[in-house]
């Protein structure tokens, strides 16, 4: 499988004239493509059960106060609350949805690590086989961005979410050769069009997607 992957990335690279980052964002393009009926179907779920929670509430509120010292009382009456509407906190067919590309993803990023070299140059990237600042400080601004347009209930989650994002995705990239943060970047931009477009889809009076 690697090996199919290495040459589709070689072959990406020839039809641009050998330039392996032209290469690297076109085998992005098309694995966002390809994984897109997966996105759209776990974006549904996500907003279903987000809206029910909304809906819920009041009646949650009510069950707060009224376990307020009963803590697993609580617990047990919310998660019955949730069974009722169909709907839960911790979406497991999601999270295993999100889960499930990350093989491939894996699969990928070897492949471009074994064609990166250090001849491999890219725009103002001199050397796509080496760490380059700049589009580190790329990958963060998109990474906030996007996490800003996710859903979110309150704006001081968001704000959390957001520096958590941030500061993993730093952790991660600070050292990471610039074709992979190539590839990473150019994910990330794709995935942030995905999330304006579906907010767009899921904006009051639009038509479901």
């Amino acid at each position: 499988m690697n090996e199919m992957i290495s040459a589709l990335l070689a072959s990406l690279a020839h039809a641009f004239g050998g330039n392996l980052g032209w290469g690297i964002i076109t085998l992005s393009l098309g694995l966002r493509i390809a994984l897109l009926p997966l996105t759209l179907k776990l974006a549904r779920r996500a907003r279903r059960n987000q809206e029910i929670i909304k809906q819920l509430q009041p009646e949650i509120d009510q069950l707060k106060k009224r376990f307020e010292k009963k803590p697993e009382r609580l617990f047990e009456e919310m998660q019955k609350l949730y069974r009722q509407h169909n709907c839960t906190l911790l979406d497991l067919p999601a999270i295993i949805g999100s889960i499930a590309p990350l093989p491939l993803f894996g699969l990928v990023y070897g492949a471009i690590r074994g064609s990166l070299t250090a001849s491999s140059a890219f725009l103002w990237i001199k050397n796509l086989a080496s760490p380059d600042g700049w589009l580190t400080l790329g990958i963060l601004f998109l990474t906030g961005l996007s996490t800003y347009f996710l859903p979110s209930n309150s704006e001081p989650m968001r704000m959390t979410m957001i520096i958590i994002q941030v500061t993993v995705t730093f952790l991660i990239i600070w050292k990471l050769a610039a074709g992979l943060g190539l590839y990473w970047a150019s994910s990330s931009l794709i995935g942030l069009f995905q999330t304006l477009w579906l907010r767009h889809r899921y904006a009051p009076g639009s038509r479901p997607v």
